[in-house]
């Protein structure tokens, strides 16, 4: 296998890079990872290789872990699809249960990816188990995936609205001593903002006092719940095919910064951690688990 060839094809793809005989994916925007990496010497002997006869060992290997959110998978598998076919190569699934390697001489993303899904789902179960893992923090498939798809899309938002309407940032956060795992973004007072799908707001506000020296800032958090409760009315749809969002418009911005000044009591900002996207699971436990 020419792995000169290789690394050329993965200079043409975004978030790649070279490490020696690895070649690394890390996307910043979504945080996902994964590598392809290249042995020359191929299987040690014929007893222990996964190609079955007839075939011969490339020298690559894909590496993505388990315990990860799903949409690792949804992410990374397409570059095994996109390298397959670019090189005429089949694929060998080992973690498919058989007495027999598994060949796939047509490689797509969706089957490799409903086996990495199936597997990363046992892998996680089978911790679970072991009373020296600690419960994993958690979040719900649908609100991972969404956390995905706006991480994506938050650079072509940000054109749309043109510089005059804040896009946050989406990020995972867990309250502290609970296993759910949240989305939140940042508001800050008087600004125009998107409003993606959340579970809770962090809240930046001037600091109320009677006799202010100087403008400072007191920041708290408040639940998804009680922040579209107080801007009902003040918070539309946006026109977006994908994720779907809302807006706080110009127009609604000052008097949503007097709702949000007149909040009596919020979290403290301490109260909420945000945590790596890959640090959180998004599978279905069970309830004993």
């Amino acid at each position: 296998m020419d792995f000169e060839a290789v690394a050329t094809w993965a200079t043409g793809i975004k978030n790649f890079s070279r490490k020696g005989n690895q070649l690394w994916y890390e996307n910043p925007k979504t945080g996902v990872y994964c590598s392809f990496d290249f042995d020359p010497q191929g299987s040690e002997t014929l007893e222990n290789s996964p190609v079955p006869n007839g075939y011969f060992d490339s020298g690559l290997s894909f590496g993505l872990n388990f315990n990860r959110p799903s949409f690792f998978g949804y992410e990374s598998m397409p570059f095994v699809e996109q390298l397959a076919k670019r090189f005429g190569l089949c694929v060998v699934d080992p973690q498919v249960d058989a007495d027999e390697p598994v060949l796939m001489t047509e490689v797509d993303s969706k089957s490799i990816t409903d086996s990495w899904l199936k597997h990363n789902q046992w892998a996680i179960l089978a911790l679970i188990q072991d009373p020296s893992f600690s419960h994993p923090l958690q979040m719900p498939a649908s609100a991972s995936l969404y956390l995905w798809r706006y991480k994506k899309a938050k650079e072509d938002l940000e054109r749309e609205c043109g510089g005059d309407i804040y896009v946050p940032h989406l990020v995972p956060v867990h309250r502290k001593g609970s296993t759910k795992v949240g989305r939140a973004v940042t508001c800050t007072q008087g600004v125009p903002m998107i409003v993606p799908e959340i579970e809770w707001v962090i809240i930046v506000r001037g600091k109320k006092r009677f006799f202010r020296a100087k403008e400072e800032q007191q920041v708290g958090v408040i639940s998804a719940e009680t922040f579209h409760e107080l801007l009902r009315g003040h918070i539309k749809a946006f026109q977006w095919p994908e994720p779907p969002v809302q807006l706080i418009s110009s127009q609604s911005a000052e008097r949503v910064a007097r709702i949000l000044q007149s909040i009596d009591h919020m979290l403290p900002r301490s109260e909420l951690e945000v945590i790596g996207t890959d640090s959180f699971i998004d599978i279905e436990l069970p309830e004993n688990a």
